[in-house]
Parts: C-alpha cells; sequence; structure tokens
C-alpha cells in the first residue's frame, strides 16, 4: 500500500519534475512482470518504471534492508492507519523487507540528494523532493 501511495504522489508530479530539469524513474524489487503490473494498475503513463529484483540498486543507494522491528515500528502503524482507507494492501510484490527512498543522482553518477527510509512507508514528501530537485539543478 506504501508503494500505491508513493506512486500516486509521483506520477501527479512527473511533469513538474522536468520542468525543473530531472527525469524521475521509479525502481521496484519485484520481477519485470510485476513492474509492468504495478505501472498498469497506477496509470503511471510515461513514468518509467524499472525491476531490481538483485536488489543491486538498492544495496549502491545505501538504502536499508529491513528487519521485523522497522515493520513493526509504531510510526508504521500510524502512516499505515493514514493511507488504509485510500491504498489497499494486496498481494506482495517484490521484496517485503527492502525499504526504500529517494535519490537524486546526476547523469555523471553524483548523487546530490538521498532519502532513506528507516521504517515501512516513510518517505520524502513531494514538497520535500521537489525542493531538493530544485537544489540538485541550481
Amino acid at each position: 500500500m506504501f508503494c500505491q501511495q508513493q506512486g500516486a504522489e509521483l506520477r501527479r508530479h512527473v511533469e513538474e519534475l522536468r520542468h525543473i530539469g530531472v527525469e524521475p524513474y521509479v525502481v521496484g524489487s519485484g520481477s519485470p512482470k510485476q513492474a509492468q503490473q504495478f505501472a498498469e494498475h497506477m496509470s503511471v503513463g510515461d513514468l518509467p518504471i524499472f525491476s531490481d529484483k538483485s536488489l543491486a540498486s538498492y544495496r549502491a543507494a545505501g538504502f536499508k534492508r529491513s528487519a521485523v522491528a522497522t515493520i513493526l515500528h509504531p510510526a508504521s502503524w500510524l502512516r499505515g492507519a493514514r493511507v488504509a482507507w485510500k491504498y489497499r494492501q494486496g498481494r506482495t510484490m517484490g521484496d517485503p523487507w527492502q525499504l526504500g527512498g529517494a535519490l537524486l543522482v546526476r547523469t555523471d553518477g553524483t548523487v546530490n540528494w538521498r532519502f532513506r527510509s528507516e521504517s515501512s512507508g516513510e518517505h520524502p514528501t513531494i514538497p520535500q523532493l521537489l525542493d531538493e530537485a530544485r537544489r540538485a539543478v541550481a
């Protein structure tokens, strides 16, 4: 459900990010078929969604792999309670223990900004992401 929430928030701001000069991408931990199903379910349009079942990109980004404690963290439950009415948790696709985040990466590979989730459902707000994107291209 948290991936759906983050995807829904991001897809509404794809053109704004591109106007700033940032090309958004989504990387999921499921199979290519699951990435395609997610894209169709979320109606993401031309927002590219990639699959990394090996989790190599997550490791390279320094994103955490969860322990039960982060899934059961009270903040995760509160976030879940806030979004459960809108985004239903369906069949888990991908690695349920892999936490995500967000990166702003220059074409030369330099990471300008990184947000690492500390518990399930934690991700940057859209205003925070847009502000960081503007700083990154300035």
